[in-house]
């Protein structure tokens, strides 16, 4: 019987949600949901949401299954900085012109 009081404590902790907030290099409504779509999409994430006002994205996600550095890459790996993470010029330039570094101007 104590073995049964115990799994369900065991099973809560492999579930463990965090809530990071990362600065991105997003700008425009593309953006948002290209990168909402890329995140939500993602094994491990639950939830996901740009705020393009502080160019901050909302990532709930469960650490038993992606790291906050997962979560960073995806986001260099779809065009977009993550942080310190900055994503690779290969990747700017495959974003639509609206979505790169000064195209809002």
């Amino acid at each position: 019987m104590l073995s049964l009081a115990l799994f369900p404590a065991f099973g809560y902790s492999q579930k463990k949600l965090e809530t990071a907030v990362l600065k991105t290099s997003a700008q425009c409504g593309d953006c948002e949901q290209r990168i909402e779509d890329a995140l939500n999409y993602t094994k491990g994430v639950k939830y996901a949401e740009l705020n393009l006002v502080e160019n901050t994205v909302t990532v709930k996600y469960k650490t038993s299954i992606i790291s906050l550095n997962e979560i960073k890459t995806i986001l260099n790996n779809t065009g977009y900085d993550a942080d310190e993470m900055k994503a690779s010029e290969e990747y700017v330039k495959k974003l639509p012109a609206c979505c790169q570094p000064g195209g809002m101007e």
